[in-house]
């Protein structure tokens, strides 16, 4: 009886509610059908959404296991940008013109300046974006330190304010050591590497130079011979040679079997052995042969004649 009056109450209130629901859903049922209906949208579109990037993560991070060079990293943070993707892909192609800057800049200056140039775009573009990575960051501010040395015309406060800003941001950076190295003196000098006059006298001459791919002699059969000018006389120079170097009197060890061309000069002269003594006529044993046999008399003097007797 208890339970069946408990049911009736609870039908009443539910219709209470529902009748004074009515007018409500009367005036403002369609914009909460509206508002239903986006939410169920937005739901459905977030997850499409994740679904979707977790696949482009995934395919971005193949594509970039699979870079073989600068220009395929390029390509990956071309077509994955704004993701983390994009932002390894370009340390990685920012660091490879680097690379290719520098060796170029030794035989082939135009190629070096437009390598150094592509490297120093994409550092900067990687330090002046807030959503990189720490980790990528800091790999870009060591790498636009050395773009900034390698194309100094003498000048190096850049380069030095780029290395001190490595080792004050990231104190506990792997490049650290290699930072410190070109802004601090080392142990038995008074100036540091890049603060040095003999180092920016060199980046001033190496910046002027205009090495080209065709000015270095490629290997062939008329190579001139050792000895000889590339026109082919001989040169007057005589050949370097190599100076007397210091023994190195380690205990234990023999004595070197080559000798410089002094000590040959005065080479000691070798111990004589003592010569055999031969044992002497008594001792050496007679063939029987020989002591049987008589002496043969002399040919070349001439016999004796026996002694005539004297006449009384």
């Amino acid at each position: 009886m208890k339970s069946e009056h408990r049911h009736e109450l609870q039908t009443n209130d539910l219709g209470k509610l529902m009748a004074s629901a009515e007018p409500f859903m009367e005036k403002n049922g369609m914009k909460l059908a509206v508002a239903v209906g986006g939410v169920l949208v937005l739901v459905i579109g977030y997850f499409a959404w994740s679904t979707s990037s977790a696949s482009q993560n995934a395919e971005g991070w193949t594509r970039l296991a699979a870079c073989a060079s600068t220009a395929d990293y390029e390509n990956v943070a071309d077509e994955f940008a704004g993701t983390e993707v994009a932002e390894w892909a370009m340390i990685q192609a920012a660091e490879g013109h680097l690379q290719s800057g520098i060796r170029n800049s030794f035989s082939d200056r135009n190629a070096g300046n437009r390598d150094l140039k592509d490297a120093k775009e994409q550092f900067q573009k990687l330090l002046d974006s807030s959503s990189t990575l720490p980790a990528i960051r800091e790999r870009a501010l060591f790498g636009m330190a050395r773009t900034e040395e390698s194309t100094s015309d003498g000048d190096l406060k850049n380069a030095t304010e780029l290395y001190k800003k490595l080792i004050q941001e990231y104190p506990d950076s792997i490049f650290r050591k290699l930072a410190e190295q070109r802004v601090k003196p080392v142990q038995g000098e008074k100036v540091a590497v890049l603060d040095n006059e003999e180092t920016q006298k060199f980046y001033k001459w190496f910046h002027a130079q205009e090495p080209k791919p065709g000015d270095r002699q490629r290997p062939g059969f008329n190579l001139p011979m050792p000895g000889m000018s590339p026109d082919g006389g001989t040169t007057k120079k005589e050949t370097p040679v190599l100076p007397n170097l210091p023994p190195l009197n380690i205990p234990g060890l023999p004595e070197p079997l080559t000798s410089s061309p002094d000590s040959d000069n005065k080479k000691s002269p070798e111990p004589k052995t003592p010569a055999k003594e031969e044992p002497k006529s008594a001792d050496k044993p007679v063939a029987p042969e020989e002591s049987a046999k008589p002496a043969e008399p002399s040919k070349d003097k001439p016999k004796s004649e026996p002694a005539t007797e004297k006449k009384p």
